[in-house]
């Protein structure tokens, strides 16, 4: 019998909502129980023998829901295996620099909790339905619609998870 998984998410504009749902499918099909689930829409994480959260990175960090989170559940968090995964348009190219700043967004998650393994991920950027704001401070950084996700890392990524649980 595979184990009782949450794959949990903040979302913008749904680019990490697809990674999630990708990786939940792999591990669904390796036999596990998966719920894949907006975070704010999660109340009882003890439920789970496993957890995996993502979020999109924004100005160099999780969103907000998204550490929040970690903080309000750290002790159900400490207790079973935790793995984390980001998103984002700086993360299309995986260099040095693109994976520290990555990992560097964490800090405010490994405050609370040690995950067992994190992941970096290219995200999708429609400029079309981004709210004007953010579509301002996109502008500026030069960024261009396009989805630059690679599903082959994700599906990498969540089969080690399934190797790793057993």
């Amino acid at each position: 019998m595979g184990k009782k998984i949450l794959v949990g998410y903040a979302t913008r504009y749904g680019s990490t909502a697809g990674t999630a749902s990708f990786i939940g499918e792999i591990l669904e099909k390796q036999g596990n129980q998966v719920d894949i689930r907006l975070i704010m829409d999660v109340t009882d994480p003890d439920s789970y023998d496993v957890i995996i959260l993502g979020s999109p990175l924004y100005m160099g960090k999780w969103l907000v829901e998204a550490r929040d989170f970690v903080h309000r559940y750290r002790h159900s968090l400490l207790e079973r295996p935790l793995y984390v995964f980001s998103c984002g348009y700086s993360l299309r190219e995986q260099t040095d620099v693109s994976l520290k700043s990555g990992e560097s967004a964490l800090d405010a998650v490994r405050m609370y909790v040690n995950p067992a393994d994190a992941a970096f991920f290219p995200g999708m950027v429609s400029m079309e339905s981004m709210k004007p704001e953010d579509r301002a401070i996109a502008t500026i950084g030069g960024l261009k619609s396009g989805d630059f996700r690679n599903w082959d890392a994700v599906r990498a990524w969540a089969e080690k998870i399934s190797d790793l649980i057993g």
